[in-house]
């Protein structure tokens, strides 16, 4: 590309400069996104849920009704 003059330095550093600065403008704006609640990580997979699963939904239930002050939850949606 340099040799045909379709690229040089400077293109490419500006080109590097632009792409990083839309990559953490994206990444700015999905952190601002609410998350997908907790339960969704057991219901989009199976049309009917294994009893494992819903074992392990229920455990988390129990986990979050416990210890839900620690985790960032006001960041998922309801």
């Amino acid at each position: 590309l340099e040799r045909r003059s379709w690229w040089d330095e400077r293109q490419e550093r500006d080109w590097r400069k632009s792409s990083r600065k839309m990559v953490l403008e994206a990444f700015e704006q999905a952190e601002r996104e609410p998350k997908p609640p907790p339960r969704l990580l057991f219901s989009d997979v199976y049309r009917e849920m294994p009893p494992r699963l819903r074992r392990q939904r229920e455990e988390l239930e129990r986990h979050l009704e416990s210890y839900g002050e620690h985790y960032p939850l006001q960041q998922f949606q309801k």
